[in-house]
């Protein structure tokens, strides 16, 4: 499974109009998170923000080269 694949799974949506190429969700609290690929190969930008855009938290991931498991998406 590709990560994209699995952001998928997770019920994540692709939204290249308003959030510039992210997959996109919104939880139950009302915040948005959102996974962008990034400018180099296998790199991953994750933000977290309110619905009034302002960010709580973002980092930078490396699905392939780390064990990151796709089911904390």
């Amino acid at each position: 499974m590709t990560f994209q694949e699995a952001l998928i799974a997770a019920n994540y949506v692709f939204d290249d109009e308003d959030y510039d190429g992210c997959y996109v969700k919104q939880d139950s609290d009302g915040f948005i998170h959102c996974y962008q690929e990034g400018e180099d190969d296998n790199e991953w930008n994750y933000v977290k923000m309110t619905d009034e855009f302002d960010v709580i938290l973002e980092h930078t991931i490396y699905p392939y080269q780390n064990s990151f498991a796709f089911s904390a998406l």
